[in-house]
């Protein structure tokens, strides 16, 4: 997730130094003597919680219109409350008040900027519940989650898919596809065995339910073949997690054979599941054909 927001970081680190800088430009140092450390403890404490806050916010969220609200209202409180700090080792002239109203103002309004990303979120995570409790029914059914990976199976998927196409086309949202295939695995168990083709694909699906998210579904669409379901994901935003995904899928071995995989990332514009998993094999036919989608093993 941090490199989805390293604009809006440096955007950040940039602010505080021109508040720092500034400060130094109009005030002088106080004395030793003069500092009251109880205030320093008290303020610089804050001051870290709300950084905790901006750390939660660009390592936890994709980039979107809530996190934006959600992030630059913490960075307002942060610029804050940095400033709220420094006068306890800098001393302003009297009759200036730029930094008395730079460390005044920007509190209250990113309180307001934060309440409104909070209320965004409340709803954003609403409707994920609602999906995920949907979800939940199918699983009351055992026969649907394969005994080995514990990851859904294709009947799973088939059902949850058209329910999301419809979904995502009745609120106009878009909606994001990982296939993920495992090349020339029956030769694979045939040279190292079928134990060791089952603890790999028990690794692999480990690895996707762990790198993706918990709105995600992530089912074994066949024998060597995953497909994992993004809702409200966009094209962009299903490029930037394919190619998260295909750094960690890199590293994964068994013992001193690594399989090839094959990973496509498509956006879902079919009306029903059947068609949309019927361009999903030939995407991944393509990707096969051009190897421009294939992961070699580091």
């Amino acid at each position: 997730m941090w490199r989805q927001h390293r604009y809006k970081m440096l955007f950040s680190l940039l602010l505080l130094l021109s508040g720092l800088l500034l400060a130094i430009d109009i005030g002088s140092a106080k004395h030793s003597n003069e500092f009251d450390w109880l205030d320093i403890l008290g303020e610089g404490t804050t001051l870290l919680v709300a950084c905790g806050w901006l750390g939660l916010i660009i390592s936890s969220r994709p980039a979107g219109r809530i996190t934006e609200w959600l992030y630059y209202g913490s960075l307002l409180l942060v610029y804050s409350y940095f400033l709220d700090l420094l006068d306890e080792f800098i001393r302003y002239p009297e009759h200036i008040r730029l930094m008395s109203w730079l460390e005044s103002l920007p509190a209250p309004v990113g309180m307001l900027v934060l309440t409104y990303g909070l209320i965004g979120w409340h709803r954003e995570q609403r409707a994920i519940n609602r999906q995920l409790r949907g979800r939940e029914l199918f699983l009351r059914d055992h026969q649907l989650i394969d005994p080995l990976t514990q990851l859904y199976g294709i009947e799973y998927l088939q059902a949850v898919l058209q329910r999301e196409i419809e979904l995502h086309q009745s609120q106009h949202k878009a909606l994001g596809l990982l296939v993920l295939d495992i090349d020339n695995f029956a030769e694979f168990n045939r040279q190292y065995g079928i134990a060791n083709g089952d603890a790999y694909l028990g690794q692999l699906s480990e690895l996707l339910s762990n790198q993706l998210r918990h709105s995600d579904v992530v089912c074994r669409y066949a024998g060597d073949r995953f497909i994992a379901l993004l809702p409200n994901t966009a094209l962009a935003q299903t490029n930037i997690m394919a190619q998260h995904l295909r750094q960690q899928l890199s590293q994964l071995s068994v013992e001193s054979s690594r399989p090839q995989l094959t990973l496509v990332e498509m956006a879902v514009q079919q009306d029903n599941a059947q068609s949309a998993l019927h361009a999903a094999d030939q995407a991944m036919a393509l990707a096969k054909k051009t190897a421009t989608h294939k992961l070699q093993p580091i």
